[in-house]
């Protein structure tokens, strides 16, 4: 029989949990997705269709107690909350006011919304803090969503509705991996550990630009004949343009998504792990030998072996206070840009019709001179928003343009 302390209690944070919650006493770490609808959506219905989602989710139904020896989820009660910006208000300034307001780990829960109205639509941003989930669980969120706009929505009678889902760690553990015989070399100049901004509130400088439909539609060909993702091509896009910018190294931090790395269970929760590859600027001049580099670099770093072994190191030696959580993620997460890239989603369900475009996920870090890059795919435009508070100017369109020439120009397929 539980204490009176213990009720509401759910499950302790896993280790890469309680990991990102350490960080985030001093640094917040919370992101936003952004759904643009070319239909109304009132608050009301905005507030009633969270309701329904959370109903399917326990991660957002929960805040973080700190008060034991180790961070537990415990049941929130209230709603996710929803607030209306002014008509017309840029999306851009909504995502960048988000990243200066902490979603504070009690009361719970740990997830708010933005509701803003339009002449010819609506703007839904959704912000998460990262305790709870990463960018594909807030993609299937925003799936849910669009269903329980039209009415529909899950049931207290599923069986899983009220079941946090287990920690990454012990999906991981699970699995039966054998050492893949694959040559992995450290790169000894990914291992510079970066350095913390003391958080203060700043808005960040937002950036954003969506790749035409045609651009996109080579850009997939291209790199499927190229032998390399789109992902490694947006890594090489970006490091070309930080080496014309006059940087003679580019590390990039890229989060893996369990889900299909591993074949861990969908859901809103955490499953990721971070991969970092590097540029050098001699490597600059062959745009797809970059490009696939980058794709061995991360493959590599992504077999379920390599995603095991790390987990289980993190839980054998866990930080244990927010200053070894500190240590340990500028170790790990220092770059020159992030990206993280949801891939080409589907936000419409059962022939309802979803988002119009969706952009994100887009947050801050507190890492100095950090460049963090969110990218989608939503009927068929490569979208690309920024977050920074250093911004190049040139970064995006630079990027854009990259693509562009390569795609344009001949194949010289490997």
């Amino acid at each position: 029989m539980p204490t009176s302390h213990d009720e509401g209690a759910m499950r302790e944070l896993g280790a890469f949990e309680r990991t990102i919650d350490l960080y985030m006493h001093r640094n917040p770490v919370q992101f936003s997705l952004v759904a643009e609808f070319d239909r109304e959506v009132s608050e009301p219905a905005l507030v009633r269709a969270l309701g329904r989602v959370q109903k399917r989710h326990p991660l957002l139904r929960v805040s973080v107690d700190r008060r034991g020896p180790r961070a537990r989820y415990r049941r929130a009660e209230g709603r996710i909350s929803v607030e209306s910006a002014a008509a017309g208000t840029p999306w851009q300034a909504i995502v960048a006011d988000e990243q200066t307001r902490p979603i504070a780990p009690e009361p719970g829960p740990l997830a708010r919304a933005v509701l803003v109205p339009g002449e010819t639509g609506t703007v839904v941003v959704v912000t998460f803090a990262h305790q709870i989930t990463d960018g594909s669980g807030a993609v299937r969120v925003l799936t849910d969503l669009v269903t329980a706009l039209d009415g529909g929505g899950a049931s207290e009678d599923e069986p899983s509705w009220h079941v946090v889902p287990p920690c990454q760690e012990d999906l991981l553990s699970a699995l039966d991996t054998t050492r893949a015989e694959i040559d992995t070399p450290q790169e000894s100049h990914a291992d510079a550990p970066g350095e913390l901004t003391p958080f203060s509130a700043r808005t960040p400088h937002v950036s954003s630009l969506a790749l035409p439909d045609g651009l996109t539609a080579r850009l997939v060909d291209r790199c499927r004949d190229e032998n390399a993702s789109v992902h490694a091509a947006l890594c090489a896009a970006a490091c070309t343009v930080f080496h014309r910018e006059g940087r003679d190294r580019v590390r990039v931090l890229s989060p893996v998504d369990l889900r299909r790395a591993a074949g861990l269970p969908d859901g809103v929760a955490n499953r990721f792990a971070g991969a970092r590859t590097v540029s050098e600027k001699a490597e600059a001049g062959d745009f797809w030998g970059l490009a696939r580099r980058h794709h061995l670099a991360l493959e590599r770093q992504r077999t379920p072996y390599v995603l095991k072994a790390g987990a289980q190191a993190l839980v054998q030696q866990p930080p244990t206070t927010p200053e070894e959580a500190e240590a340990m993620m500028t170790a790990v997460t220092a770059a020159d840009i992030q990206i993280t890239n949801l891939g080409a989603v589907e936000t419409s369900a059962n022939g309802r019709s979803g988002p119009v475009a969706v952009w994100g996920p887009a947050q801050t870090t507190q890492l100095r001179g950090e460049h963090v890059l969110g990218v989608v795919t939503v009927g068929g435009r490569l979208r690309m928003t920024e977050l920074t508070h250093d911004p190049v100017a040139v970064l995006l369109p630079a990027m854009a343009s990259v693509l562009a020439q390569q795609c344009a120009a001949s194949g010289t397929t490997s």
